[in-house]
């Protein structure tokens, strides 16, 4: 599925929280499934993945991650690296900006990038609510023409300190080589912290006909 293989230079940003000052930090995981927006770039095989971030006082914040890839056919590394800004009201309104770009390390042909957005509001010391815009950007050559849009919007409900819930729906615009690969989708995550580990259960579900993607996936990470 020429759509899967485009994909599979993807992944979702973790959530970042900027300190006084500046700041590096790192983290390693082990997921059943490598999930993006409800499609499995991993052929439903457990990834291991590993990133660093660096956020400085300013707002200003750079990272980069990898994971193992595979879309049935040929297994690969993908390697993200980002930037971008942050920044935060008094009233709880919160912005992000960035441009990452999505490389495989042997399918070099299908790399490209995405300027994306967000904007969200705390509405209450429990509940989030945000909107993420993205568009592709800086195709490389196994691309014909691409044009890749996504918006999604999202709310978050802290249970406690250490543990939430959340849900996400999306639209997925896409068209590559005349094609359209147009899907829309769903998430539903709880997460829980423990020390220096957190933990992860989801559900997935989209709208792509003869899709095979995992429709739950799990995972464990380690931050330092």
């Amino acid at each position: 599925m020429q759509f899967k293989r485009q994909l599979i230079a993807a992944s979702v940003l973790a959530g970042l929280s900027f300190s006084a000052s500046a700041e590096l930090s790192g983290y390693v995981t082990l997921n059943s499934d490598y999930m993006f927006r409800a499609v499995s770039l991993n052929d439903k095989k457990p990834a291991l993945q590993a990133g660093i971030d660096w956020e400085a006082e300013s707002g200003w914040y750079t990272g980069a991650w990898a994971s193992q890839t595979d879309d049935g056919e040929t297994k690969d590394v993908e390697i993200d690296i980002w930037g971008g800004y942050y920044g935060e009201t008094e009233s709880g309104f919160f912005y992000d900006a960035n441009l990452i770009y999505y490389a495989l390390v042997d399918a070099s042909d299908y790399n490209y990038g995405e300027l994306h957005g967000n904007i969200g509001q705390y509405l209450t010391d429990e509940l989030t609510i945000g909107l993420n815009v993205d568009y592709a950007v800086l195709a490389a050559s196994g691309f014909d023409n691409l044009k890749g849009l996504h918006i999604s919007g999202y709310a978050e409900y802290a249970l406690t300190e250490d543990m939430a819930i959340s849900v996400e729906y999306g639209q997925q615009k896409w068209e590559d080589w005349g094609e359209n690969g147009d899907y829309n989708w769903a998430r539903a995550s709880f997460t829980k912290d423990y020390e220096n580990f957190g933990f992860e259960l989801s559900a997935w579900t989209n709208d792509i006909e003869g899709d095979e993607s995992s429709r739950f996936s799990a995972s464990v990470s380690y931050n330092f």
